[in-house]
């Protein structure tokens, strides 16, 4: 048998204060932590993963780990604000601690590819789910929803569908490129600082393009008219629903446009005063059979 401080005992040395670190106050070890904020705003999001719905059942450990923070990670970038620490609920029926040191292996290489902190967390058995805190900083200002203007162009920040192409060749048993899309998803955090300058809305592409200009859409009481054949997609047009890009959507005012310019940034419509969002194929409007990806379903 394992214990809870075993599996905790796996995450020790991730979560170490270093003596000269004056931004956290109270790291791991007690019941919260206390993070010294100055000046700055401070970005706070949370997201829950859950198995065999945000990840297959039979999926590695360490990739559980580092999807489970990168798409949390992406809605700090959607936010057009840096990174700085997380902290991690985990909760697991596994009774190997071969698995919990696995998963740690997944945690620590995304703490160093984002440069992240550690600063505690808890852990409980039960059905696999994590639960996942994310904090940071803005590089100029809050990117929200809600501010999208009639007359923007819309912008995505890279190709659609490539992880919905990871994931079938995951459960295909195929060796694939796109594998990594699907298992460690890259929060845009350099095109996020680019374009928190400019950007008057911002979200990232979690739930699928429809679904998520929806949203940007009813919170700034606006509409919006998109070319699918400006749309940087991989299979089909159901690339538009599925969900789990991560790349951003944002709008912004045309006088901006020579900033951003492909392949990093594809305009891809306008917003509209119809408060709709229109998806035309040879001028045609496109109809989908679903809005975009939700858990309940």
């Amino acid at each position: 048998m394992i214990s809870e401080l075993d599996i905790l005992n796996c995450f020790q040395h991730l979560v170490e204060t270093p003596i000269d670190d004056a931004q956290i106050v109270v790291g791991s070890g007690d019941d919260a932590a206390v993070i010294k904020s100055n000046i700055k705003d401070l970005v706070h999001s949370l997201d829950v993963s859950t198995v065999s719905k945000h990840f297959p059942k039979n999926s590695d450990p360490k990739d559980i780990a580092y999807r489970s923070i990168s798409t949390a990670l992406s809605d700090l970038a959607a936010m057009g604000a840096c990174p700085s620490f997380i902290s991690i609920g985990l909760t697991a029926d596994s009774k190997d601690i071969q698995w919990y040191k696995n998963f740690t292996i997944g945690t620590e290489q995304i703490l160093k590819d984002f440069n992240l902190k550690l600063v505690g967390g808890d852990i409980t058995y039960g059905e696999l789910n994590i639960c996942v805190n994310v904090f940071g900083y803005p590089y100029k200002k809050p990117l929200t929803r809600s501010n999208a203007q009639v007359g923007d162009d819309i912008y995505i920040t890279g190709k659609l569908g490539l992880a919905r192409q990871g994931l079938k060749d995951f459960k295909l048993k195929k060796k694939s490129e796109f594998i990594n899309y699907y298992f460690k998803p890259e929060p845009e955090f350099k095109k996020s600082e680019l374009i928190s300058p400019f950007a008057s809305s911002c979200i990232d592409i979690s739930d699928g393009l429809l679904k998520d200009l929806k949203t940007i859409c009813s919170q700034s009481n606006v509409g919006a008219t998109i070319d699918y054949e400006k749309i940087p997609i991989h299979n089909d047009m159901h690339d538009l629903t599925y969900g789990d890009d991560y790349v951003l959507c944002f709008t912004t005012s045309k006088k901006n446009s020579d900033n951003f310019q492909e392949p990093d940034f594809y305009k891809i419509g306008q917003i509209s005063n119809k408060k709709e969002v229109v998806i035309k194929k040879n001028n045609k409007k496109l109809e989908f059979d679903k809005n975009g990806w939700d858990s309940f379903e």
